[in-house]
Order: structure tokens, then sequence, then C-alpha cells
């Protein structure tokens, strides 16, 4: 029971694994914070794998078309400065380890579509140019006044992001290459993050980020269903186009 309890103590406090495992009382407080806690681990297995459907399009398409990289680069911009500012306040890593997976899956999603619509040699230009900055800012160098300055800007980011997004999905009267699967399952993240942010941060620009970003992949995912039968009328004439 002992290596069990240890075990226990890695992912939540020591206290509630005691108290749970050994003395078999679940107190309130204790429900709350594992419920979080347990929560958060579930979001980030998910960040995993959320952005695959989004990569798969692309690299079956082998085009990124519908899919907006000014939108793409803000929310990168965004993930890159929550990763940094959670990591300088020692935020448990169930309150945001998904921002850091997510981070590295839109990174690929901006190379592929830099690779496939400009160019390769651009992209290989953009992984080393993000790759230094986010060293930078996630090495401790920057301070924290600073990285608080950044997460503050994530807000008009979060909203900036998606609108864009949005703004192209209306423009075209379809959503493209735009995973449905992929804005589906970062809506439903956002919308439990609230939860988890309030219990385990506290932090009110984290949460208020997660708020509009809730609000904003709404719409996204709204378009989706609306967009559907165009999407679908869209991919089958760029489909055609290809084989002949």
């Amino acid at each position: 029971m002992d290596q069990v309890e240890n075990l226990c103590s890695v992912f939540y406090p020591s206290k509630c694994c005691h108290d749970i495992l050994i003395d078999h009382v679940i107190e309130n407080e204790c429900f709350k914070t594992i419920f979080a806690k347990t929560l958060g681990y579930g979001i980030i297995f998910g960040s995993t794998l959320v952005k695959l459907p989004q990569i798969l399009i692309l690299l079956s398409a082998r085009s990124g078309a519908g899919v907006s990289l000014f939108s793409v680069l803000l929310e990168l911009i965004a993930l890159t400065f929550t990763s940094s500012y959670s990591l300088a306040n020692n935020f448990p890593i169930s309150a945001w380890g998904e921002a850091l997976f997510l981070m590295l899956m839109t990174t690929l999603v901006a190379f592929l579509i830099i690779f496939y619509d400009v160019s390769g040699q651009r992209a290989g230009l953009f992984l080393l140019t993000y790759t230094s900055f986010a060293y930078v800012l996630m090495s401790g160098l920057v301070p924290m006044n600073i990285l608080w300055g950044l997460q503050v800007l994530n807000v008009p980011l979060v909203i900036s992001s998606k609108l864009v997004q949005a703004w192209v999905n209306y423009k075209n009267g379809h959503t493209g290459n735009l995973s449905g699967i992929t804005v589906t399952l970062v809506f439903l993240g956002c919308v439990a993050r609230i939860f988890t942010s309030i219990r385990e941060t506290g932090d009110n620009i984290i949460i208020l980020s997660y708020i509009l970003a809730t609000i904003a992949n709404f719409l996204l995912v709204s378009q989706i269903v609306v967009y559907r039968k165009k999407t679908e009328q869209f991919k089958k004439k760029e489909l055609a186009k290809k084989t002949k």
C-alpha cells in the first residue's frame, strides 16, 4: 500500500492520497483537487492527439487551403506565452501541460502550411526562428514582469487568432482543410480548462484567456456545422483537380 500511496503522491497531494488510501476518507476539498487534476491530466493526454487530424489532413491534401496561416501563427504565439508564463510561475503541470503539447503540434501545422503553400526554404527558416524565440522565453532568462505582460497579450491574441480563421471561413463560404475534429476537441478542452484554471492557478488572466478561447472556438465549431455541405463540395473539386 505504501508503494501505491507513493505513486499517488506523484500526481496528487500527499495528504489526499493518505486520507483516501490509508484512512479511507474523502474530504470535499480533496475530491475537488483530485477531480481538477485528473481532468487536467486528461486534457494533457488529449492534447497529444488533438492536432493530429489537422496534420493528417494537411499531409493528405499537401495543401493548407482554407487554413489561415496568420491565425495559426497567432495561436502559436499565444500558446508559447502561456507555456512560458506557467512554467515561470511553477504552476502544476496538470494546469497547463496541454499548452506545451499544443504548442509543438501547432508548430508542425504552421510548418506544413508554409512548406506546401510557400516553400521548403521558408518553412525551414520559420522553424529555426520560432525555436530560438520559444527557447529564450522558456529558458528563465526573461523577467517575470515581461512574461506577465506577454500573458496579458494572450487575451487579444486568442480572440484574434480565431476571428481571423472565422473571417477566412466566411469569405470562402466553406472551412476548406480546417479539421472539424481538431476544432471541436480544442473547444471542449478550453471549456474544461476554465474549471481547472480556477481550481489550480487562480490566475485571472489565464482564466479569462480560456473563457474567451471557449467563446471564439465555439464560433469555429458553428461554422464547421453550417458550412459542412459547401466544404464537402470544395474538397471534391480539389480532389478532381489533382486527379486530372
